[in-house]
């Protein structure tokens, strides 16, 4: 298979000396003109085709390729939701629990305060005990030295003694609500 090209035509340069005003009919710059055979597209414009064609089917792939891999990422995320779920709850109950550990912890700083201070009271109640008990010993040494039985001093009542009689009064009053 042969291709017949047809060149286009060529101007030559026109000489640096000469005159536009001395060229004659004969001397005009040839154009390029286009003959019926001659083919519509060159070289360049067929590779400038051809390049335009190559990118836009690259970006066609492009584009199914992210399609691909967007769907994929979505079937990958969906099937990480029940873990991802699970994770939650997991970081609640601990969040929960850091939580009870927190109180129990301020409820045992204060019952640690509370029992120090009952140590300080227990201390004082040993020492109040220790006096009871020192007044306890000393009593029961004043009672073992009394004597084991003493005569009471007997009691004389002079003159009678019985009810009197209450005084006599007459009095009356106009408190009473008789008219």
């Amino acid at each position: 298979m042969t291709t017949e090209r047809i060149f286009p035509a060529v101007a030559r340069p026109v000489p640096a000396h000469a005159h536009p005003a001395s060229r004659t009919r004969a001397e005009a710059p040839a154009r390029a003109t286009v003959k019926r055979k001659e083919a519509l597209l060159t070289t360049p414009a067929r590779a400038g085709m051809l390049i335009g064609a190559s990118a836009a089917i690259y970006a066609v792939s492009l584009a199914g390729v992210a399609a691909l891999q967007s769907q994929a990422n979505a079937e990958l995320a969906a099937h990480r939701q029940p873990w991802l779920d699970q994770v939650a709850q997991t970081r609640a109950a601990n969040d929960a629990l850091q939580a009870a550990l927190v109180k129990a912890d301020a409820d045992l700083q204060a019952l640690g305060t509370t029992y120090s201070q009952a140590g300080a009271s227990v201390t004082a109640y040993d020492q109040s005990l220790n006096s009871l008990a020192a007044l306890v010993t000393e009593v029961q040494g004043t009672a073992a030295a009394m004597p084991k039985s003493f005569s009471l001093p007997s009691v004389s009542i002079h003159g009678s003694v019985g009810s009197a009689a209450a005084p006599r009064t007459s009095a009356t009053t106009s408190a009473s609500a008789k008219p």
